[in-house]
């Protein structure tokens, strides 16, 4: 077999695999029925092309894919496969064991988006509200403060049909699905278009929407909880200033 054969036979092999958390070269050898100095020599040279990294274990070696965008511009992957088979790169909020599996391979989908002016505006308008801040808070950056408040406020509800489809993956569900990306801007935007407001109004609703979301859906206190209403309080401090409501 040719030496791009097989590195399009891993790459895919790794895709399908990606929730499995135990892609070992080892394991790649036996069940790919290739020499393991053959996977050694196709990883090394998949890892130098950052199509894929290697987490180096005290014993063992586990591979996994790096990047969706690199794979498809090689000619590993297909668009076809990737269309077809989206799911197995989809973020899963759920462990395999004691391993949480995040979106960082979701990420590197070849994406292809322009700027949107509201993502803009919301970054300008943050980085405004930090000089009303607490110092601590302001010197997190405008990004774990954001991130903080999205993720709480879009996470909805697992069920049971989704707790089977994960629990026959031997996968343990976190108990909510993922969030969606960019919610905040557009809430933002959203606001902004339909009450006619100009984007400080916006955003001071946002949050005063935010806010009363959290409220309803909290279930109980806890430290975390404290800290989303300390950001909170600190972001609408730009709006106090302003007399906004």
């Amino acid at each position: 077999m040719r030496s791009r054969d097989l590195e399009k036979r891993l790459v895919q092999y790794l895709f399908y695999k990606h929730h499995d958390l135990n892609t070992t070269l080892r394991k790649i050898s036996r069940e790919l029925q290739m020499p393991y100095s053959t996977v050694r020599d196709v990883v090394q040279r998949l890892e130098a092309e950052g199509v894929v990294y290697v987490l180096r274990l005290e014993r063992e070696h586990v591979v996994r894919l790096k990047d969706v965008s690199k794979a498809l511009e090689r000619g590993y992957l297909t668009p076809e496969m990737l269309f077809r088979e989206f799911g197995y790169t989809t973020p899963l909020a759920a462990r395999k064991n004691g391993v949480y599996i995040g979106d960082e391979l979701f990420l590197t989908l070849p994406f292809k988006i322009r700027r949107h002016e509201a993502f803009d505006k919301l970054i300008e308008l943050e980085l405004k509200s930090r000089q009303f801040a607490d110092p601590y808070l302001a010197g997190l950056g405008e990004w774990p403060r954001l991130s903080l408040l999205f993720y709480r406020a879009v996470l909805t509800p697992d069920d049971n049909l989704r707790r089977r489809w994960l629990a026959e993956r031997g996968l343990e569900s976190l108990g909510y699905y993922e969030p969606a990306y960019g919610f905040f801007a557009f809430l933002l935007y959203a606001l902004r278009k339909t009450l006619g407001v100009d984007w400080e109004e916006a955003y001071c609703k946002a949050l005063g929407l935010v806010g009363e979301y959290i409220k309803e859906t909290r279930a109980g206190e806890s430290p975390v909880e404290g800290l989303v209403d300390e950001v909170l309080r600190n972001m609408r401090k730009i709006c106090e200033s302003v007399g906004r409501p």
